[in-house]
Order: structure tokens, then C-alpha cells, then sequence
């Protein structure tokens, strides 16, 4: 009976460390968004929390070169950021609140990225039912954020749900080294675009849609959406609903192709029906797989770090133009994506073409 136990609980243990990621991720995008609209809605229009969260996620993962974090790591970041989150919850606006959200977000994206490094070296679970966790961190996600409470329990939901995740985090990491590995720059490099394009969406969150409005759904509506679109896609992925085995070049063009699809719908009208396409176009092409292409040079290393200061000027500019900020934003990955597609497409017809020209004998080599 032991032994039964010790490999149910070995087979869930993949599954597990995946429901207190997603539960970090999705928490932190949804709740540090709504927090910074809160208590520093006039600076950069509340998405400066969410921006930093983001940027510093992909900083740290960069500099990731050892193995994953040890448990009391693990336990003690996502401790501090539940213990942290609970506090900012429950304080009122004014500057001090605003620069612990700050701290805060630093202090989440060092969870987070503990986390990944925790997953990656972690082994996958092979069963078919896997693509579970993180619809079930959306639903938590969801929950938290629209069930009510009172006001003297403000803090108390995020906090208990962030700690759970702490604490099941910890529990699944294996004890002892599981061998050094690094990040994969692929989704840093080649996945760019996507993943730009999915932080914006999720990033604006709070901002509001012109398309939103227009529809008449509520916030929690809204949110359940951004929830549903990024967690679900990357189950059926992971579920081969949708197909994760492309030819080379199908799997560098598609998800440009759905970016650029997406992006100019969302850049092109304020309907219902563009939005609901257009960010249904940008969830896939984040969802897919991306290609394990190394990283040229170091500037592509760093280009992601564009996504949050992209964000960022959504911010800054939303004041003076509206919707418009945001609009203009996706339009302008439409275009990057459209010039991507382009160069990968040049360069592959490109080099299908020069071994045909190598093997083509020039005029007077053949003999008489």
C-alpha cells in the first residue's frame, strides 16, 4: 500500500508543481494588474506593477544558469510574496502603498521564475489528463478576484491561495540535485512575438477595450475571458488537440501568421467580433510550440524585455489617447510580425534555392 501511495503521489507531482505555476502566473498577471490600478492608477495608468513583474521575469530567467531552487527557497519566496500580497490587499492608497506593490512585484517575479527553474528540471508526467492544471489555476484566479468578501478580509483570499501554492510548490520538489539545465532561450528568441503579444493582452487587462465596453460584459466577464483564452489553449496543446509535431517552417511562420492575424484585428476595429478573434489568434499562437532554434546573437536575447516596455507606453499614453494607445500597439506587432514572416519566409526559399544552384554546373565546366 506504501508503495501504491509513493508512485500516485511521484505521478502527481509534475501536475502539482504545474498548478502552483499557473496559479502564480495567472495570480500575478489578473491581481497585480487590478492592484496597480488601484494605488497607481495616474502613473503610467496602473500597469507599472504588472511591467515590472514582467520584465524582471524574463531578466531572472536569463541569469537562471544553475540547478532548480532548493524547497526552503521555494518556500520561503512564495511565503513572503503571499504574506506580502496579503498586506497590500488590505492597505489604503498613498505612496507607501504603492512602492510595497512595487517591492511586491519584484518579489513575485523571483517566485515565478524559482518556479520555472523547478519545472524545468523536473520530469514531465506522461499521463493524457495532465492539461488539467491550468484551467484549474484560472478557476482559482477567477475566484479569488470576483467572489466578495469583506472589507476587513480583504487580503486574506489571495493570501491563503498564494500560500497553498507555496507550500505545494515545495512539496513536489524532489530532494537533492536533478541536474543542471538552463532555461530554453527558444521561448525567449523565436517565441518573441507571441509571447509580446499575450503580455499585452494580459497586461492591458484593467485598461479596458473599446470592444469590451461596447459589448456591455462586466469585469468579471472580461477576466474570465483573458483567464479562459490562456489557460485552456496550452491544455489542449499539451493534450495534442492541437497539433504540437510541425514542419520546420510551419512551426516558425504559424505562430507569426496568428500574431499578425490577430494583432490587425485588434488594431483594425472595436467590434465585438474582432476582439473576441483577434485575441483568440493571439492565445494560439502563444500556445504553441516554438521551435528550439538557438539565439544569434545577444540582442535577440534581450529582445523580449520589449513586451513589458511596450506595456509600459500602453500606460503612458492611454490618458491622452484612449483605446487608441492600446490599438496602436497592436498594430505595430501586426507590422513586426508581418516583417518577421517575411525575412523567415525570404530566408527559407533562400536557402532552398542556393543547393540547386550549387550543384548546377557554369558554362564551359562540362567537358566537350
Amino acid at each position: 500500500m506504501s508503495d501504491l501511495l509513493h508512485l500516485r503521489f511521484t505521478g502527481l507531482r509534475a501536475p502539482a508543481l504545474a498548478l502552483a505555476r499557473w496559479t502564480a502566473l495567472l495570480i500575478g498577471w489578473v491581481w497585480l494588474g487590478a492592484e496597480g490600478q488601484r494605488l497607481g492608477w495616474s502613473l503610467a495608468s496602473g500597469v507599472l506593477a504588472v511591467a515590472l513583474w514582467w520584465g524582471l521575469r524574463l531578466v531572472l530567467a536569463q541569469r537562471m544558469r544553475h540547478e532548480a531552487p532548493a524547497r526552503g527557497t521555494l518556500l520561503t519566496l512564495g511565503g513572503f510574496t503571499a504574506a506580502g500580497a496579503g498586506f497590500v490587499a488590505q492597505a489604503d492608497g498613498g505612496p507607501a502603498s504603492f512602492w510595497m506593490l512595487m517591492a511586491l512585484a519584484v518579489l513575485w517575479a523571483a517566485w515565478s521564475v524559482a518556479l520555472d527553474a523547478s519545472a524545468i528540471t523536473s520530469k514531465r508526467c506522461q499521463c493524457p489528463w495532465v492539461g488539467w492544471p491550468p484551467v484549474l489555476a484560472a478557476l482559482i484566479t477567477w475566484t479569488v478576484l470576483s467572489v466578495p468578501v469583506d472589507q476587513a478580509l480583504t487580503g486574506l483570499p489571495i493570501g491563503l491561495v498564494l500560500l497553498a501554492a507555496s507550500l505545494l510548490a515545495s512539496a513536489t520538489v524532489t530532494a537533492g540535485p536533478t541536474g543542471s539545465r538552463h532555461l530554453p532561450p527558444s521561448r525567449l528568441a523565436s517565441g518573441t512575438l507571441p509571447q509580446t503579444s499575450m503580455g499585452l493582452m494580459m497586461g492591458s487587462l484593467w485598461l479596458g477595450s473599446a470592444w469590451c465596453a461596447s459589448a456591455g460584459w462586466s469585469a468579471q466577464t472580461v477576466v474570465g475571458l483573458h483567464l479562459l483564452l490562456m489557460a485552456a489553449l496550452p491544455g489542449l496543446v499539451r493534450l495534442d488537440a492541437i497539433p504540437r509535431q510541425l514542419p520546420p517552417l510551419v512551426s516558425r511562420a504559424l505562430p507569426l501568421t496568428l500574431v499578425l492575424m490577430g494583432a490587425l484585428l485588434l488594431y483594425a476595429g472595436q467590434q465585438p467580433a474582432h476582439g473576441l478573434v483577434g485575441m483568440l489568434l493571439l492565445a494560439l499562437a502563444w500556445a504553441l510550440p516554438v521551435p528550439s532554434n538557438p539565439i544569434a546573437t545577444p540582442m535577440l536575447r534581450w529582445a523580449p524585455l520589449g513586451g513589458p516596455l511596450l506595456l509600459l507606453a500602453v500606460g503612458v499614453w492611454s490618458p491622452s489617447l484612449g483605446p487608441q494607445a492600446l490599438a496602436l500597439a497592436y498594430g505595430g506587432l501586426s507590422a513586426l510580425a508581418g516583417l518577421t514572416l517575411m525575412t523567415v519566409l525570404v530566408r527559407h526559399f533562400a536557402h532552398q534555392v542556393r543547393p540547386e544552384q550549387a550543384g548546377t554546373p557554369r558554362k564551359g565546366d562540362a567537358s566537350s
